[in-house]
């Protein structure tokens, strides 16, 4: 079922993608790129390459949570790549490396490292808008605060003052009433930039062959192994 067929359950969903994307791409960011560092400059000991190894698992773990995440704010399970497994018969060291040889794990590690400045400017301007939006049409309810500062003078004077007060709390209102109406737009375009990254990088392709499922689209008879995120 689509949790977000209504205007108001969609831009919910799609302010809580953006704002809890926003702590798991500093974390995220920060583990793995201070582990690709550690791997690479220690991959002459070898002991490098299990670092590489725990960061990529890292990453694994962090692109599934985005997964999840996705599947929140599209209303529907997602599919992601495979995940490359060691030979049969392979032994412990080899199974161990297995992921250094795995496409998807280094790009749920590329993913870890470029969403970052994505999920900074998209948090931004989500936590702008609203801030602007409730700080505005709530201004009767706080607005009185700022005439207890010393020397506050506030910009209705300049507009009207006669009545400056009044003047200053229909701006401000006005002004909560734009970020009110443009906030949709603002964080629907937020969360499609981060949406989209996610997607390219951490789903499978969604082609003629391959398609995200949705709960009650069948499987095209054709279609190449697909692996379904365990969300």
């Amino acid at each position: 079922m689509d949790t977000t067929d209504t205007p108001f359950a969609r831009i919910a969903a799609e302010t809580r993608y953006v704002l809890l994307g926003f702590p798991v791409a500093v974390v995220s960011f920060a583990v793995v790129l201070a582990g690709l560092a550690a791997g690479a400059g220690s991959t002459v000991a070898v002991v490098g390459l299990f670092v590489l190894v725990g960061t990529l698992h890292i990453a694994r773990g962090t692109s599934h949570v985005d997964r999840v995440r996705l599947a929140d704010v599209l209303g529907r399970p997602v599919e992601r790549r495979p995940y490359r497994s060691a030979a049969p018969g392979a032994g412990p060291l080899r199974r161990a490396l297995t992921p250094l040889s795995c496409p998807q794990s280094w790009l749920d590690a590329l993913y870890a490292v470029v969403r970052l400045p994505v999920a900074v400017v998209a948090f931004v301007l989500t936590v702008t808008w609203w801030a602007g939006a409730l700080g505005g049409l709530l201004h009767p309810v706080w607005g009185w605060s700022l005439y207890t500062v010393p020397g506050y003078t506030d910009v209705g004077s300049h507009v009207l003052p006669e009545s400056p007060v009044l003047a200053t709390t229909v701006i401000h209102m006005v002004a909560g009433a734009l970020f009110t109406l443009t906030a949709p737009l603002v964080v629907r375009a937020c969360a499609q930039a981060e949406t989209g990254l996610a997607r390219a990088v951490l789903l499978a392709p969604e082609d003629a062959g391959v398609r995200v499922r949705t709960a009650d689209a069948p499987t095209p008879t054709d279609a190449p192994p697909r692996v379904p995120s365990s969300i």
